[in-house]
């Protein structure tokens, strides 16, 4: 496979209709029979742009460090040429083991890569396109398929071309399906923020929010996001799955996230509750239940 720069069409995503359904799902082991990391070398991908502010960036001199790269991405200014949005293109594609620095440090570093690319005066025209086929690539680190995610829900507005809009409502009601991790959860921000645009229905948006709340293999992250999502898009069908969180054996985090959303959703009635939480022997319980029964009563009756 080419190491270069790799870009997925949208001709081709619109006229399948559907984006690497077949992909090979998350926590898969598609190495079995590759040599273990500490038998093989890092791989890194060499990409000559010929522009001299790259080359840091991309780990093309001595100096592989994170520090360095980072601050040069900090350096480039809202003017790249289409070669060096070309190259930055080929980084974010990179993945672990393609790049000298570790996994977090890859991630960190093609996070601002992206945010770079947002503010460029004419940003790039098929970033979506880029972020979407990365996400949809499940051999990229999980972490890094959120953070495409997170990307393309903040980049959606500026999307000029109608297919380009398409296909980013699909990828992400698409991620919001995911089961477990923090990408359901990512997804579900995402929409949130873009609820009452075309193609992204707040009451749809409010009811899939309800949904994750209420199933336990969408994982904590997803479902104590959802609560929140049900909070901020006044959805107060969430009450009763929110009560029964909040007095069940379910991790403190969802219990807290619970907490957050009968503070914003609730009246007198959940009184009781908060007040039994406010006296919690767990001190982010106790925070959290206090914090909310100031919101309760603010309440309308």
């Amino acid at each position: 496979m080419p190491m270069g720069f790799r870009v997925i069409a949208l001709t081709t995503l619109a006229t399948y209709g559907m984006l690497a359904q077949a992909a090979t799902p998350v926590g898969t082991d598609v190495s079995t029979n590759a040599p273990s990391m500490s038998a093989i070398q890092v791989r890194i991908r060499p990409v000559t742009s010929g522009s001299p502010r790259l080359a840091i960036v991309m780990g093309n001199t001595d100096n592989h460090d994170y520090i360095p790269r980072l601050r040069a991405v900090h350096a480039l200014g809202t003017d790249l040429s289409a070669d060096e949005v070309k190259a930055l293109f080929a980084l974010l594609d990179r993945k672990d083991g393609e790049d000298a620095l570790s996994a977090d440090e890859l991630n960190g570093l093609k996070n601002d890569v992206v945010n770079a690319l947002k503010k460029q005066t004419k940003p790039p025209a098929d970033l979506a396109s880029n972020l979407a086929a990365m996400y949809e690539e499940a051999s990229h680190d999980e972490v890094w398929r959120d953070y495409c995610i997170q990307h393309l829900g903040d980049c959606y507005p500026s999307i000029a071309s109608s297919n380009d809009q398409a296909m980013a409502r699909q990828v992400l009601w698409s991620a919001a399906d995911a089961k477990g991790g923090t990408i359901p959860g990512t997804a579900m921000l995402a929409l949130c923020g873009l609820a009452g645009r075309p193609g992204f229905d707040q009451g749809l948006i409010a009811a899939k929010a309800l949904a994750m709340v209420k199933d336990e293999v969408a994982g904590n992250p997803g479902r104590m996001t959802a609560l929140q999502v049900c909070a901020r898009l006044g959805n107060r069908q969430v009450l009763p799955a929110a009560r029964s969180l909040v007095g069940s054996s379910a991790s403190v985090m969802l219990r807290i996230s619970a907490i957050g959303c009968i503070g914003i959703l609730g009246d007198a009635s959940d009184k009781p509750l908060l007040e039994k939480q406010a006296a919690s022997s767990d001190r982010r319980l106790r925070v959290a239940a206090e914090s909310a029964l100031k919101k309760l009563g603010k309440a309308k009756p």
